[in-house]
């Protein structure tokens, strides 16, 4: 009797496992075929047999499928399925493409499922501004599910602002013309962020809900303190933006009074003024015209006033200031030192300011051996000081162009401009070990 349970108990076992690789070669081979199916275009025959397989090769299907044919195969799946059923799946697709960074296949799973407005906040999560068309868009085609369209674009807008998608918010709420209510959530994200500190953010807020002339004073003391700092390419970069703003608030005729706009502009046009005085002071520099170069530096340190000089237009007017008046570029150096925040800037000024004083004495100034070594006369002038190189001193060449120049001249003129005053390529020297270059 126990033999015959056994052999029974065998044989329904063998049974459920030939049904069960009977079933899953069947279904290996419908997965196959639908796979064909859908590489040969025929989207609908494909979720046909997708949908005999699996619920979710079906759903993944239909977010495969090209937009004009998902309705047709949503209709399809629901004769194999039922909609609540259906939905879940779709809603379980929308939160797996969430967490892959996925937004496109995300907010299609999420209109599938019947949740628009999740898909819409998908678009204001991964997309941002550029996306707003795209959020409208899906309330918009799905109007059997939202009762009140402005009133979700409204919701929207809330979910951007308390999401810190302030931009966004304003761009929704436009939409729907509600202009003054976007200004207001600007406004209201410009006050925020000038809590926290970031100032610029709080003055594009500002640009965008119409205070343009916030904007601008923002940026032009940035000019002031990238000034004083002797940052010029950012000065210059500020300077720049807040023309762009001020330009384009006169060109679209923004509210803005017009005695407003004449301030900010006077205070624009004296920082320009100042820039393109730098500029020229450099080139004239540059090109070794002494006495042109010495009047721009004068004009630039009365306009700024020597305290509120940076150190490298202090350096550079001690530079011009050299040959002609060697005390004075010593008391501009030592004063450039006093400014500078680097250890190194600030020990090579004082080195030449003290340097400049025993010129000024006119004592000469004692060679070290450990310094400098003699050379050959060059049959040249500096090109940083513009006089002769003697015997006595150290001689070093621009490696572009092969100019002479004093070394601790050429290696004080590179740490403050960088660039060769002849070729005006970007060069770094080393010391030379010898007499030959």
């Amino acid at each position: 009797m126990n033999g015959e349970v056994v052999i029974l108990f065998l044989l329904i076992v063998s049974a459920v496992i030939i049904i069960y690789l009977s079933l899953r070669k069947t279904s290996t081979q419908k997965l196959k075929k639908a796979q064909n199916l859908e590489r040969e275009g025929k989207h609908i025959d494909a979720i046909e047999l997708y949908a005999k397989n699996s619920l979710d090769q079906a759903a993944n299907m239909i977010l495969r499928t090209p937009e004009t044919l998902q309705v047709l195969a949503l209709r399809r799946l629901e004769k194999h399925f039922s909609l609540k059923d259906i939905e879940k799946v779709f809603l379980k697709l929308a939160r797996e493409n969430v967490h892959n960074n996925d937004p496109h296949n995300a907010a299609a799973a999420f209109v599938l499922g019947k949740k628009p407005f999740a898909a819409a906040k998908v678009y204001i999560d991964f997309g941002g501004s550029d996306f707003i068309p795209a959020a409208v868009q899906i309330i918009d085609q799905n109007s059997s599910l939202i009762h009140n369209r402005d009133q979700t674009i409204r919701n929207l807008a809330r979910y951007s602002y308390n999401t810190n998608k302030y931009m966004e918010a304003a761009e929704l709420l436009r939409t729907i013309g509600a202009d003054e209510e976007a200004n207001t959530v600007l406004i209201a994200a410009a006050t925020e962020m000038q809590k926290r500190g970031r100032v610029n953010e709080a003055n594009q807020y500002l640009t965008k809900a119409g205070r343009p002339g916030v904007a601008v004073q923002h940026y032009l003391q940035e000019v002031k303190e990238h000034l004083i700092k002797g940052n010029i390419d950012q000065m210059r970069r500020s300077l720049a933006i807040a023309k762009d703003i001020l330009d384009k608030t006169i060109s679209k005729e923004k509210r803005m009074q017009k005695k407003d706009i004449e301030l900010l502009t006077k205070e624009l046009n004296k920082y320009n003024h100042l820039l393109k005085l730098i500029d020229s002071a450099r080139d004239i520099l540059r090109k070794k015209n002494t006495n042109q170069a010495i009047a721009l530096y004068d004009e630039l340190l009365e306009s700024l006033g020597e305290d509120n000089t940076p150190a490298p237009i202090l350096a550079e007017a001690a530079l011009a200031n050299e040959e002609e008046n060697p005390q004075y570029a010593s008391k501009l150096f030592h004063k450039a030192a006093q400014k500078s925040k680097s250890p190194r800037a600030m020990e090579s000024f004082n080195m030449r300011g003290k340097r400049l004083e025993v010129i000024a004495k006119g004592v000469k100034i004692p060679t070290k051996s450990s310094l400098e070594e003699s050379v050959s006369d060059v049959d040249e002038n500096c090109i940083v000081c513009r006089m002769k190189i003697s015997t006595s001193d150290l001689l070093s060449r621009c490696p572009e162009c092969g100019s002479p120049a004093h070394y601790s001249h050429l290696a004080e003129w590179l740490k403050i401009r960088g660039n060769c005053p002849v070729c005006k390529k970007r060069v770094k020297i080393t010391k030379p070990k010898s007499s030959s270059f």
